[in-house]
């Protein structure tokens, strides 16, 4: 009974169990949809292993570790049981060699010995196998491929939100009282996509640059209609001595994790 097959399937199921849950978490980071995609590919390809290991161990055994590598460099630690079954299908392949062989017997019935008693078959040639060699390249090709061009639409998906969201109507009531920085920055917020799990600050800056707070908008900003207008108050009470010179206004997505959009407010007498 050849094992490898076997632990060859257990770390497809587990690398198909890590893509679905990155899947799941992609609300959090868009770019865990990318990381999942990888993750499926190189479960899906591990397979091929099985089918190479009748061909060639060595090659079955490069094929299990490729796609082992892949599925943990797609999800990390929602793959790493993915990766350690393909690595552990890919050392029990090197294991089981003796259990497969690209050498063909003779029917000895078919062949003459012209007086040699010794009834020992011949065997065919080994078959050249090292075509074979292009499954685990071509695998390496397609995982770099699908992290490539899941980033690019990633990159493009991030653009075209930065590109829809406008601020607009910024003003600010900042005084001091009784030695306390009141009020913050108003304005206006609106996006010509819908957006998830938004989140939306303020870094405060002094005049020399150096960030002296970071508060979060006092609204309840969660998703985002497309071109719904939304009133943003961003508070400031940090004592008279941290005079704000600056502020940059930030739009975060996927619970602050995802930078899409940010805003200069200058302050010219506070």
């Amino acid at each position: 009974m050849k094992i490898n097959p076997i632990l060859a399937v257990i770390a497809m199921i587990f690398g198909l169990g890590g893509a679905f849950a990155a899947y799941s978490f992609s609300g959090i980071s868009a770019e865990l949809m990318t990381n999942g995609s990888i993750t499926l590919i190189s479960s899906l390809l591990g397979l091929a292993g099985i089918w190479l290991f009748n061909k060639d161990y060595k090659i079955a055994a490069a094929q299990y570790i490729v796609c082992g590598l892949g599925v943990l460099i797609g999800t990390s630690l929602f793959g790493l049981l993915g990766f350690i079954f393909y690595l552990i299908a890919g050392v029990v392949a090197f294991m089981e060699k003796d259990k497969v062989s690209n050498v063909a017997n003779i029917n000895p019935e078919y062949v003459h010995n012209f007086g040699d008693n010794q009834q020992t078959a011949p065997q065919m040639p080994k078959q050249d196998n090292r075509m074979l060699w292009l499954v685990p390249i071509a695998s390496v090709i397609i995982i770099i491929l699908v992290g490539v061009i899941g980033g690019l639409s990633y990159e493009n998906d991030m653009n075209s939100k930065a590109q829809s969201i406008e601020i607009s109507n910024v003003s600010s009531d900042l005084k001091v009282s009784y030695g306390y920085y009141t009020g913050g920055i108003q304005g206006n917020l609106k996006s010509q996509r819908n957006l998830e799990n938004v989140q939306v600050k303020a870094v405060w800056y002094d005049d020399k640059g150096a960030q002296i707070d970071e508060t979060l908008d006092s609204g309840s900003i969660s998703d985002v209609t497309a071109n719904q207008t939304y009133k943003l108050n961003i508070p400031y009470d940090k004592s008279s001595d941290n005079k704000p010179a600056r502020a940059e206004i930030r739009v975060y997505e996927s619970f602050g994790t995802e930078l899409l959009y940010s805003h200069n407010v200058t302050f010219n007498d506070n």
